[in-house]
């Protein structure tokens, strides 16, 4: 790694974005050692957050299929590590193993492909070693689908399995409690703005940026806020777009953006990752906004990737601007879009934020799967489906964010009416969450 780039990631992991005739100064004034003074006279001031997971750069792979092999292999050891914990998944056994002693058997294995039988089920399921057919009842395999870690009880016959039990990674431990901070601050999230589109609510983002500089109603207490993605409404994200813009170039989407965030206090924070509507590629994980973007904005903004994991005064929230919630709407029967905290608890179940490959989400082939759920966040965010809704879901609270955009002709079509303009503020030390509408 050259001196330039070393000392970026060291600014940057503390929180402090800079241009590059910053970087050539401190590179002129000693490089890393001046870097390091640097970051010792700002301790003197106090630091409530910290990035735990967030990228400004994916190392790109061939794209081939060894790079796919190599993330679902990745997939599969970081869920199957989850599932091990677990008291009702013991004494596991690889699939090869299974195949050749008959008996009772617990696996951990990935569904490659679902098949509807006459008496239930029909499935291939895959670990490391091999791969094994398996049968279940309707009520057993109805939730089950292609792309799931599951741990499976069941028996062998004749290199056959039949399943009795199902388990999945989810949240093992269902009397956790919802983390309440010692704090009086406060953090808002938000999402999908939308700025440079037609149906960008322009006055009641005012309106909301006027309340949080008056001080009114517990105002002055908020610290942070979080924006959980499509930052813009961008350029050629869909056929005909240009009608719906009103401002067709994307950087002036973003300097207009910057020029409305500008006028937040100074003393709050604001934490920003990139939707399927901003600068960055489509495929997932997306990198944080690159510096071309950053620097129509202020010093008190911090870019993030989707997905990414911070921790605010103690409190670990898990954001994600939510593209795969449009797969569960294919893949679960009886799933609507108005059941947003839904769709996130079959997230948290399968511990991957986008576990369904070949659907609506393209992946990124890496070496890692940064989309894999190590830990279970003390709050989960999402947006992109322009619902509001929330939920305590066994001590991790999961909100789907409000969106700043009013009803779109191809939601008219689809007779889809969103939730906007409801800010959803998070006490440190209140449990939940207080709504506000600006509408």
């Amino acid at each position: 790694m050259n001196e330039k780039k070393e000392i970026l990631e060291m600014l940057w992991k503390n929180g402090i974005i800079a241009t590059p005739s910053e970087v050539d100064k401190i590179i002129r004034n000693g490089g890393i050692t001046h870097a390091l003074e640097l970051l010792n006279s700002k301790d003197k001031e106090e630091k409530n957050y910290e990035i735990i997971k967030s990228r400004d750069v994916f190392e790109a792979t061939a794209g081939k299929v060894d790079s796919f092999k190599k993330l679902f292999q990745d997939r599969y050891v970081k869920i199957r590590k989850i599932l091990q914990s677990r008291i009702s998944i013991s004494s596991v056994v690889d699939i090869e193993y299974a195949k050749k002693n008959d008996g009772e058997v617990s696996i951990i294995g990935m569904v490659l492909d679902k098949r509807e039988s006459k008496y239930g089920f029909v499935f291939d399921i895959e670990d490391l070693s091999g791969k094994i057919v398996a049968f279940s009842d309707q009520n057993t395999g109805k939730e089950i689908l292609p792309d799931d870690i599951i741990g499976i009880k069941g028996y062998v016959r004749n290199g056959k399995l039949t399943i009795k039990e199902v388990t999945y990674p989810g949240i093992d431990n269902i009397n956790r409690k919802e983390k309440i901070i010692n704090s009086e601050n406060g953090a808002v999230f938000i999402s999908d703005i939308h700025v440079g589109s037609k149906m960008f609510l322009r006055e009641n983002f005012t309106r909301f940026i006027e309340w949080l500089n008056s001080g009114k109603e517990h105002a002055d207490k908020i610290k942070y806020i979080i924006i959980a993605g499509d930052l813009v409404d961008g350029i050629g994200i869909y056929p005909n777009q240009e009608k719906d813009l009103e401002l067709d170039d994307i950087y002036d989407q973003y300097s207009d953006l910057a020029n409305i965030l500008s006028k937040v206090r100074e003393d709050i924070t604001l934490f920003l990752i990139p939707g399927n509507h901003d600068l960055v590629r489509i495929a997932e994980p997306q990198p944080a906004l690159g510096s071309d973007v950053r620097s129509f904005f202020n010093k008190n903004v911090v870019f993030l990737s989707n997905p990414s994991y911070i921790s605010i005064e103690g409190l670990k929230i898990l954001l994600y601007h939510g593209s795969s919630l449009n797969d569960l709407l294919d893949l679960v029967k009886g799933m609507k879009l108005e059941m947003a905290d839904k769709m996130m608890i079959e997230l948290i179940k399968r511990r991957h934020l986008s576990p369904f490959y070949g659907k609506n989400v393209p992946v990124v082939p890496l070496e890692e799967d940064f989309m894999v759920i190590e830990e279970i966040p003390d709050l989960f965010v999402t947006g992109h489906i322009h619902v509001h809704k929330k939920l305590n879901y066994y001590g991790t609270l999961l909100l789907n964010a409000s969106t700043w955009q009013k009803q779109t002709e191809y939601q008219k079509m689809h007779n889809f009416n969103p939730d906007p303009c409801i800010v959803s503020i998070k006490y440190l030390n209140r449990p939940g969450f207080i709504d506000l509408e600006f509408k």
